[in-house]
């Protein structure tokens, strides 16, 4: 099998050894992964698969690594010849990583590097071998730009399987992958353990930690200055890391936190290409499931509040760092595909936490004169059109989107936001304790 980022990649790199093979009555395969086949014939009358993505977007693609597993899987070649490590163009660089990802978990296979005409085999007998046929073609990085992913799971293993290959498959590697794991009980440790042993596991003792407790501790085992804040359920492009630590490089030291792009199931096209969530701008939150952060700005804003268990919790988080006179940046320049799907997760447990949390949040931070603007506009919130959510009106709320539907949809949603109610109350001399009104102007309430 020749994996190729072009027809005439697999004709300068390939020919021969297809050939070869023909000779010997074994039929080869042409995985294309940008180029269209057309009428050409394929080198040594070789099977062609065309993948049909973007030329010059191969490496943005979150599926490269989980769809060439599938073929390699199907065709279960003896060989598979893929970009050599270190090639200049980032659409063969993200093809070389995403092959390694895709053989690294999977049964013994022989992998050559291709370069021009030129190639050389390397047998592949396991993960560890497979990413270390990777080390001369890792990228020089300075302490400055490392990046530890920290990503929190609970009974998701199939998730953080597609997830971590994802993570194994980047251009610019993780320096270290750390995954805490709420005590699942379907298998996702032994998983972990099993097929990516380059991975530091942190098992919690049972399963009532909250999400912000359990980012916590993934994010104080981070040892690098940049650390990725990543949802179990997203499948990252193998160019995510390499384009965002780009970016935050060229931002000054103040900007704490840059948000990427986040494609979800369900998402109207409006949404999706709207102006509002698709331009660079400094904003009052950002999305959990797929950010890089300054590790020390993390820390000098106390991480999340664990109060608030889950949810809501990023906007809390960058209150205090917008206190600290931190900026966090919207970077549409890349982004992941989320599993969950768009909006308000549906269900008592989800609308309970982000009722009570953007009350807690809004105690603590929100200047008096938006405190007071706040009951009418929750009220403008419950009522607003799906219509007007879908065109991109919610840029930076995405807690609130569809939440009129939950109200409606959820049975006794309306004692669920009561007791939310009830326990704002509670909390009201915790909120006062910690109350720091946010007076930057990327300051905004939990609405738009």
């Amino acid at each position: 099998m020749c994996i190729a980022v072009s027809f005439d990649d697999a004709v300068r790199g390939c020919a021969r050894a297809l050939t070869h093979q023909a000779q010997w009555g074994r039929r080869g395969v042409v995985v294309l992964l940008a180029d269209v086949a057309g009428d050409r014939a394929a080198p040594a009358d070789a099977e062609v698969r065309v993948l049909g993505l973007a030329p010059g977007a191969v490496g943005a693609h979150p599926e490269l690594v989980s769809r060439l597993r599938a073929l390699i899987e199907e065709c279960a070649p003896a060989i598979i010849y893929a970009p050599a490590p270190g090639a200049a163009d980032p659409d063969r660089r993200a093809a070389c990583h995403a092959v390694a990802s895709a053989l690294a978990s999977g049964p013994r296979r022989d992998l050559a590097w291709y370069e021009g005409e030129r190639s050389h085999r390397t047998p592949v007998t396991d993960s560890r071998e497979a990413l270390a046929a990777l080390s001369a073609a890792k990228k020089p990085i300075t302490d400055a730009l490392a990046a530890t992913a920290v990503v929190s799971t609970w009974n998701k293993r199939d998730d953080v399987r597609i997830n971590l290959e994802s993570l194994r498959a980047q251009t610019l590697p993780f320096a270290e992958i750390v995954v805490v794991d709420n005590h699942s009980s379907d298998g996702t440790a032994e998983m972990i353990k099993r097929e990516f042993p380059e991975v530091r596991l942190i098992e919690m003792p049972h399963d009532k930690f909250g999400a912000c407790e359990t980012f916590n501790i993934g994010f104080k085992a981070s040892r690098t200055a940049l650390t990725a804040i990543l949802d179990d359920d997203i499948v990252m492009p193998p160019n995510w890391l390499e384009k965002a630590t780009a970016r935050i490089e060229r931002e000054p030291a103040t900007t704490a936190i840059l948000s990427t792009q986040v494609v979800e199931p369900g998402m109207p096209e409006e949404y999706k290409h709207s102006k509002s969530v698709n331009e660079e701008r400094y904003m009052s939150t950002f999305r959990g499931c797929a950010s890089l952060a300054r590790s020390r700005a993390l820390q000098e804003a106390g991480y999340y509040d664990e109060r608030l268990f889950i949810y809501g919790n990023e906007r809390d988080l960058t209150c205090r760092l917008l206190n600290l006179g931190y900026r966090v940046l919207q970077y549409p320049g890349c982004g992941v595909f989320h599993r969950t799907p768009f909006g308000i997760k549906m269900g008592k447990r989800s609308l309970y936490y982000h009722a009570r949390n953007a009350w807690l949040s809004m105690l603590k931070y929100a200047p008096l004169a938006d405190l007071a603007r706040m009951p009418w506009l929750v009220v403008k919130v419950v009522f607003r059109s799906d219509k007007r959510e879908a065109e991109g009106e919610v840029r930076d709320a995405v807690g609130t989107i569809g939440i009129g539907k939950s109200l409606r949809e959820t049975k006794g949603a309306w004692w669920v936001v009561t007791k939310a109610a009830l326990n704002v109350f509670v909390n009201i001399p915790y909120c006062l304790k910690h109350r720091r009104p946010v007076k930057s102007p990327d300051f905004e309430l939990p609405i738009h």
